[in-house]
C-alpha cells in the first residue's frame, strides 16, 4: 500500500483501551529509509505532548475510516520514556524505549535499503544523515574564554552523534528547496510511504519525494524517487536530486489526491529510466 505522508498524519491512532490522537511525524532510518518511529500527538487526552511508537508495533490500518491501531495501552503510552523534542533521537533513548515496552531494537538485524540505488551517489553511502547536533547550553554566545570548544572536542562530539544518531524526522524536509541536474527545481511538498505486509520487519518505509514546481504556470506536483537523492544539506534546508531539471519538470502531474497505482509506478519509474525498487532481489513485494 501507498500512501502520502500528509494524509496519514490525518489518521486517528487507536491504543488497545481507546483513542490515542493523531500522527504527527515520522522518524526514518537515514541508511535505509524505513520509517522506525510515528510520532503521535496526543495531547487531546493527556500533558506530556508527543510520543514514539515503534512501527511494527501498529496492527491495523483503515483507510475508509482513517484509524490506525497500535498494540498498546494508553496507559503504556502515556508512561512511556518522552523525547526531547529540541534534539536528536539517540540510540540510548531508543533502548529505554525498547525496554519500556519490550520491542526488539531494529539495528540487531541487517536492513537493506529500499531501493537498490539509494546511497550510491554519495561517498558517504547515505545522503540523509543527520547534521550534528550543537547543545543550546553549549555554544559560545559571548565568546567568552569557558564557553570556547576545541577541535578535539568539536571531533568527538561529531564522532559520538554518528555514531547514536542514525534517525531523522521527515517533517523537517517539507519546504526543503529540491536542487537537480541544471538548477533550483521546486520544493519538498509531501512524501509518499509505502506499507509492505509480506515482510516481517521494516514494513514501512519511504518510496517517493512530492515536489512542488511552482512557477508562472501552476501545475500539480510531481513525484520522484527517493533513490535519486543525492545529498541534503540541511544548513542550507536544500536537497539535491541525481536527475536533470527538465526530466523533473517534464514529469506526469500528480493530484495529491491521486491514487498511486502499479501503472502509476511503472510510469515513474520509465520516465525517469530508473530499475523500480521491486526488481531489486533484496525487495520482498511491492
Amino acid at each position: 500500500m501507498l500512501i502520502h505522508a500528509k494524509k496519514l498524519s490525518t489518521f486517528t491512532m487507536n491504543a488497545t483501551d481507546g483513542e490515542l490522537g493523531q500522527l504527527d511525524d515520522y522518524y526514518i532510518d537515514s541508511n535505509t529509509l524505513h520509517v522506525r518511529y510515528f510520532v503521535g500527538d496526543t495531547r487531546t487526552w493527556f500533558f506530556g505532548g508527543k510520543v514514539l511508537l515503534n512501527v511494527d508495533a501498529f496492527t491495523t490500518i483503515d483507510e475508509e475510516k482513517k484509524q490506525i491501531s497500535i498494540d498498546a495501552t494508553k496507559e503504556q503510552i502515556k508512561n512511556s520514556p518522552k523525547p526531547d523534542e529540541t534534539a536528536p533521537i539517540h540510540r540510548q533513548y531508543e533502548r529505554e524505549l525498547s525496554d519500556h515496552y519490550g520491542w526488539p531494537t531494529y539495528w540487531a538485524v541487517p536492513a537493506h535499503p529500499v531501493a537498490a540505488g539509494y546511497g550510491t551517489h554519495t561517498a558517504a553511502g547515505a545522503p540523509l544523515v543527520p547534521p550534528v547536533f550543537v547543545p543550546s547550553d553549549n555554544q559560545n554566545i559571548e565568546g567568552t574564554k569557558n564557553a570556547v570548544r576545541t577541535g578535539s572536542e568539536e571531533q568527538e562530539l561529531e564522532r559520538n552523534q554518528q555514531e547514536n544518531v542514525h534517525l531523522f524526522s521527515l517533517d523537517e524536509l517539507k519546504g526543503y528547496h529540491v536542487h537537480a541536474k541544471g538548477g533550483q527545481v521546486g520544493k519538498v511538498m509531501d512524501f509518499v510511504l509505502h506499507y509492505n505486509q509480506t515482510i516481517e520487519s521494516g514494513n514501512w518505509s519511504v518510496r517517493y519525494i512530492v515536489i512542488d514546481t511552482g512557477g508562472f504556470m501552476q501545475k500539480e506536483p510531481v513525484i520522484v524517487p527517493v533513490q535519486t537523492i543525492k545529498e541534503v544539506a540541511w544548513f542550507d534546508k536544500s536537497l539535491i536530486i541525481d536527475l536533470e531539471k527538465d526530466k523533473i519538470e517534464s514529469a506526469e502531474e500528480h493530484p495529491t489526491d491521486q491514487t498511486i497505482t502499479l501503472g502509476t509506478e511503472q510510469a515513474i519509474f520509465e520516465h525517469y529510466n530508473l530499475t523500480p525498487y521491486w526488481h531489486d532481489k533484496k525487495e520482498e513485494g511491492r
